[in-house]
């Protein structure tokens, strides 16, 4: 078996299984400070499919598990993630600033990420490579992924389009997934450009016929941030394939 062959039959055959996936937005951002182990366990904990993190480049060319490229909203640090190294962000709180009882927890590495979730959930790991960009970062998550053994159970997503073109090239193997907040003109057109096999929109901003449109060139389709009734009762009338939500406990696809 072939190295394509065996990554469709982990996180993109389950995409495609026909039961909606769960994804955990930052793990479980509701209840505990977004993008750190705590939050990533409480969504496992929660039963979720996929985790979803956010990562950066750090000046040691490491991968820091944080969503802005700024450091001041999620820790007590300041400035770009981009100048410090990692063992610098690791001395940062990234806790308190959701509530007193998670001071202390760090920002992760990517690849503490994966051992948490390798043999339990997928990952989808999004590249946050605009409005800065990180030359190099496409290597460095294909790295780490195959480093921890799971090339088949992750998806990375982008809005930068470029990006998974050049992640693609790198692994044919890997699953990417466009990240959009709008409905675009041509969607197939915007897909094969990217060399993406998901498409990635708001849930806002798709409905039950482009779904179709997407379902019937054989694409799937991931939507974000689902966090109420209405959202959810959307989203499974397209239906999509996996639906992300910042509340894993109250937000339950079926």
């Amino acid at each position: 078996m072939d190295v394509v062959t065996s990554a469709r039959q982990g996180l993109h055959a389950k995409l495609d299984s026909g039961r909606m996936l769960l994804g955990g937005h930052r793990g479980n951002a509701d209840e505990f400070p977004e993008n750190t182990m705590a939050s990533f366990r409480s969504a496992i904990d929660l039963g979720v499919d996929v985790i979803e993190c956010d990562v950066h480049l750090t000046a040691d060319h490491q991968l820091a598990v944080i969503h802005d490229h700024l450091l001041d909203r999620t820790t007590n640090g300041h400035g770009l993630v981009r100048d410090l190294t990692m063992a610098e962000i690791k001395q940062l709180d990234a806790g308190s600033w959701k509530a007193p009882q998670f001071r202390g927890e760090r920002v992760p590495t990517l690849t503490e990420v994966l051992d948490l979730a390798r043999g339990r959930v997928g990952v989808a790991i999004e590249i946050k490579n605009l409005p800065l960009a990180y030359p190099g970062i496409e290597q460095a998550v294909l790295e780490a992924t195959q480093a921890a053994g799971m090339l088949s159970d992750v998806i990375v997503i982008a809005f930068d389009h470029r990006c998974l073109r050049r992640l693609r090239e790198l692994s044919p193997a890997i699953l990417t997934g466009a990240l959009e907040a709008s409905r675009p003109v041509d969607i197939l057109g915007l897909l094969a450009d990217a060399g993406a096999e998901v498409f990635c929109p708001h849930w806002s901003a798709i409905e039950p016929e482009t779904a179709r449109e997407l379902h019937a060139a054989g694409k799937l389709i991931g939507v974000w941030t689902v966090d109420d009734p209405i959202a959810l009762a959307w989203t499974q009338a397209l239906p999509a394939n996996a639906v992300y939500t910042n509340k894993p406990r109250t937000i339950r696809p079926t």
